[in-house]
């Protein structure tokens, strides 16, 4: 079926990388990207030529109050141009007012923000075992001395010595827990239970901190702060911003609560998320976009540098069809149907997305486990600050101490 060399007036705008637009001397536009090459294969099959239109907004369409849309959705509702590029995400409100094609590829939306990376944490020392851990064990031991000194005032009683060996003594619970010898150990059965459960606890509780502390030195473990919209709201240490003009702007901004709304009223706009791109990176930005572009971006990016700067979150917000839009009722619908649906069965689509975004499958793994992460091998003085900050702070501890007490003797005298 042919067009018969008609000459159609096409919406689009740049959205890399499925479209790219560039200006001839003559004024004129040229376009290309994926979606630009399945264009192009359908318009040779159609016999016909285009002529590129870009909206004066810039957008890809919203829908205002009054019932009209901007951008590409717009000049098609309005009948300004024969078709849009896109490709547009399918949505209930952009369907009131246009037609789309058959699908020409599915994505989803997500969030896109600097890659998190390996911190050198002072308390990490502190992070084989949870807080709740560290406040049950410091009640427990402050309970058993408080119960030890409590017996001791007792130590008179016969049956709770034995050759001057008291029953209870408040020392032997820090040696059960450090695991040292314990000297002159009590002969009678509640001493004997009392430093029996101290050693356990301290075995089992030293046997999993030096594992968990072993691990956490040896294998590099970034902790990532954003995964979901939630965490993005939670975390508060980075901006985001939303492609403007777009579905996901239309989204948000519809949403009159909960976490749509929120995330809507502290955005900011960015024109689209390549563009952003280095934004992104260098000023600690993020920005909700489509996975395509985020993998295109990681792609070139590590084709550059060789190293993984970006950070895919694992949550997405949503998934759309792309498609071509078209005027209501317009006949070009069936004709670009016709062969849409054999290149996407023939898999032109999904290979020409593979073909843009083939460098990006080292950076689509979780921080830190990159191929060429380091091991440690050999602990470093950063690995370790915390225990010799915890060092230094405990020997002049004890110098303030052994000042007071001689100070204090002084004055006695």
């Amino acid at each position: 079926m042919s067009l018969s060399g008609r000459v159609l007036r096409v919406g689009a705008e740049v959205w890399v990388p499925w479209v790219d637009l560039t200006t001839r001397d003559d004024g004129t536009l040229e376009a290309n990207g994926v979606a630009v090459d399945a264009f192009n294969i359908i318009a040779k099959k159609l016999n016909f030529t285009y002529h590129l239109v870009r909206p004066g907004d810039g957008e890809w369409g919203r829908g205002l109050p009054n019932g009209s849309f901007t951008g590409m959705i717009g000049m098609c509702q309005r009948k300004e141009v024969d078709m849009a590029l896109g490709p547009f995400g399918v949505t209930w409100e952009r369907a009131q007012v246009v037609d789309f094609s058959t699908t020409l590829f599915v994505d989803g939306f997500g969030i896109f923000l600097p890659r998190p990376r390996l911190q050198k944490d002072l308390s990490g020392f502190l992070k084989p075992l949870s807080w709740e851990v560290w406040l049950g064990f410091l009640t427990c031991l402050l309970l058993g001395a408080f119960l030890g000194a409590l017996l001791l005032l007792f130590h008179n009683y016969s049956f709770l010595t034995w050759k001057g060996v008291k029953a209870f003594n408040s020392g032997w619970m820090v040696r059960g827990v450090l695991q040292q010898a314990i000297p002159r150990l009590p002969r009678v059965n509640a001493g004997r239970v009392f430093v029996g459960t101290w050693i356990l606890v301290g075995l089992i509780l030293g046997a999993a901190y030096r594992g968990v502390l072993t691990s956490l030195l040896a294998v590099p473990r970034v902790t990532v702060p954003v995964d979901s919209l939630e965490d993005l709201l939670d975390y508060g240490r980075i901006p985001w911003a939303l492609e403007y003009g777009t579905s996901l702007h239309q989204l948000f901004a519809d949403a009159d609560s909960g976490v749509y709304s929120r995330v809507f009223q502290d955005a900011s706009f960015v024109k689209d998320c390549y563009r952003a791109r280095h934004k992104i990176k260098d000023d600690n930005l993020a920005v909700l976009c489509d996975f395509f572009t985020m993998r295109k971006i990681m792609s070139e990016d590590f084709s550059v540098s060789g190293q993984c700067n970006y950070y895919i979150a694992e949550n997405a917000i949503k998934s759309a069809p792309l498609s071509f839009a078209f005027p209501r009722t317009s006949p070009l619908i069936q004709h670009f149907d016709q062969w849409l649906q054999p290149l996407k069965e023939s898999g032109v689509m999904s290979r020409s997305v593979l073909s843009v975004t083939a460098n990006a499958t080292a950076c689509l793994v979780r921080p830190g486990r990159e191929k060429g992460t380091r091991v440690n091998t050999v602990f470093d003085l950063v690995d370790l600050a915390g225990v010799f900050l915890l060092l230094v702070g405990g020997l002049v501890a004890a110098l303030i101490a052994f000042l007071c007490e001689e100070i204090g003797a002084k004055l006695m005298d």
